[in-house]
């Protein structure tokens, strides 16, 4: 079986395209992920907190087995610094929305976080060669979760609006786009209905449309 790298997926061009790929050239050791559930009011009392989650993991480059000699790290290692850059948008700008991938639950691709910004990085050149190129670096990352207001709203209250109709000319994936954002995440309304041939939705069709999973 061939090793499954750690994929981010990032906008490029557009808000949602999720066009650019980015796979790792070594699996990190660990993947830290924090979420506050609750948070004491001045009264005293629990709150149920909206700090969303963050993920955390360094990622290790080297070069050195590349070739002779080896190419300059930063080559890999400004693909992901450059996910801090403001690129998305039109008079202002924001840095692109990311989504991590690494291994399958059921056949599919396991989702680490479905929505977010890079937040922090931290880059450490950590070998050169002897003409002073760096061959080795390590970036330290965190991620926090984004989801839009009101799809967050909604997900906490399942009530609202749960279901819609389909509409003629309507698609899996357009109908995802609209709910989630993100057209690749048709499957969850899929998997959500019993589809078992989500390509022939026919109008008048009555979809549950389930929150979007959140980290956990």
């Amino acid at each position: 079986m061939a090793l499954e790298k750690l994929k981010i997926k990032a906008e490029k061009d557009n808000e949602g395209d999720f066009a650019e790929e980015i796979e790792v050239l070594f699996n990190p050791n660990q993947v830290t992920i924090n979420k506050t559930g609750w948070s004491i009011n001045q009264d005293g009392y629990p709150n149920a907190s909206e700090e969303l989650a963050t993920l955390s993991i360094t990622l290790f480059f080297d070069t050195t087995l590349s070739g002779d000699p080896p190419e300059n790290v930063q080559k890999h290692t400004k693909k992901i610094f450059n996910l801090t850059h403001p690129k998305i948008g039109k008079s202002e700008k924001r840095p692109p929305r990311c989504k991590l991938l690494w291994g399958k639950i059921g056949g599919k691709s396991n989702i680490l976080l479905p929505d977010g910004f890079l937040e922090s990085i931290t880059k450490t050149l950590t070998h050169f060669w002897e003409d002073g190129t760096p061959v080795r670096a390590t970036l330290d990352c965190t991620f926090r979760e984004w989801a839009d207001p009101e799809k967050r709203k909604k997900a906490e209250n399942l009530i609202d609006d749960p279901v819609r109709i389909v509409k003629r000319g309507e698609t899996l994936s357009s109908i995802a786009q609209e709910e989630f954002g993100d057209p690749a995440l048709w499957r969850i309304i899929a998997d959500e209905n019993r589809l078992y041939n989500p390509r022939q939705i026919t109008p008048g069709l009555v979809l549950t449309i389930p929150p979007l999973p959140i980290l956990s």
